[in-house]
């Protein structure tokens, strides 16, 4: 009688089941985050928020960084951008002639939910 444990145990079995879970999981969390939506916080340098800042987001590409939307802070310095449909991104802030300096923002994949674990820091 043929023994199954010592074939669906093996080496290579294990590896190409583990491969293909990885996959799969992989899957699943970029279909439940692919929204596209960067959400992030501008402060000043004393940390409190800005509020009505403009906050553009551009693409950035292999040559250039093209401008792709803008978005005005609200009171308590969030902005938020939606749909995105790009793989790398930049953000700029500006107020009053203070500026952010740029934040890059890579993405594993594209159209990528993210929020920023740091708020931009504007200074006049």
């Amino acid at each position: 009688m043929m023994q199954w444990r010592p074939i669906l145990f093996n080496r290579f079995v294990v590896t190409i089941a583990t491969v293909a879970i990885i996959a799969l999981l992989w899957n699943i969390y970029v279909s439940l985050n692919d929204g596209g939506s960067v959400r992030g916080r501008v402060v000043t340098s004393d940390g409190s928020p800005l509020a009505g800042a403009t906050v553009k987001l551009s693409r950035k590409t292999v040559a250039s960084v093209e401008l792709i939307g803008e978005a005005t802070t609200d009171a308590d310095g969030i902005f938020t951008f939606d749909n995105h449909g790009e793989y790398a991104l930049v953000i700029t802030v500006s107020e009053n002639g203070a500026t952010s300096a740029r934040t890059v923002v890579p993405l594993w994949f594209r159209n990528q939910d993210i929020i920023l674990d740091e708020p931009i820091i504007v200074e006049p």
